[in-house]
């Protein structure tokens, strides 16, 4: 009855742990007053876990099913973006997001795209069997609305994609580490402008450039795979 929300704590649980250990690791580097440089590895994988927990926080009330927890969940401000969630006929997971990924920034807001992405993972999921890829690479294809001019498009290192990763990644792949994980961005041009999100074994990634990559062309149809 409660088999994702099962399987929801227990990541939560394994996040949890990493999160101790890493308190503890971060302590007795500040305690003994360690370079700066030491830490840094240490925080910035502290701060991927910690949002990995607020990811998995917010998706266990959708996936419980009680009506009344699901309603005061839904109340929860997300905006009206329509996020597509499927599969392509070769059978990759395949997300579109109406709008190009926020600008790395210090003090960028990107929830509101982080919470509609969530909501709607949740509810395709809550739908469809989660099918855990093995080793992949989650692909980002940026489209750009043709009418604008080339000044208006970002380099890839310039756009915050982590949070995107981890919700995917939370939904599709055992874990997000570089053992089951490789990530590749690429551009393209389109009638307006939008972020599509694939998750390719490994094995397909070569055929998913012949038939996707090419920056010159739209994205082919897809539909969502049944279960």
């Amino acid at each position: 009855m409660y088999e994702n929300a099962k399987n929801t704590l227990k990541e939560i649980r394994k996040v949890l742990q990493k999160i101790s250990k890493l308190t503890d690791d971060a302590e007795f580097l500040t305690d003994r007053e360690f370079p700066q440089t030491e830490l840094n590895d240490i925080s910035l994988e502290l701060e991927r876990q910690t949002e990995t927990l607020a990811l998995l926080g917010r998706a266990l009330p959708l996936e419980l099913g009680d009506p009344e927890t699901r309603m005061l969940s839904e109340q929860i401000p997300a905006g009206t973006m329509e996020i597509k969630i499927g599969y392509t006929p070769e059978g990759w997971f395949r997300l579109e997001i109406p709008a190009l990924l926020p600008k790395k920034s210090k003090s960028g807001n990107v929830n509101y795209i982080r919470a509609p992405l969530l909501k709607a993972l949740s509810a395709y999921f809550r739908e469809h069997p989660h099918e855990r890829f093995g080793p992949s690479v989650i692909v980002y294809r940026h489209v750009y609305d043709r009418s604008l001019p080339e000044r208006r498009r970002r380099d890839h290192d310039n756009i915050e994609v982590n949070f995107v990763t981890d919700a995917v990644a939370l939904f599709t792949l055992p874990d997000d580490g570089p053992a089951w994980c490789s990530h590749y961005y690429c551009s393209a041009e389109g009638d307006a402008n939008r972020t599509e999100v694939y998750v390719i074994p490994h094995t397909d990634f070569e055929r998913w450039l012949h038939l996707y990559g090419d920056r010159s062309t739209e994205q082919k149809e897809y539909g969502e795979k049944g279960g």
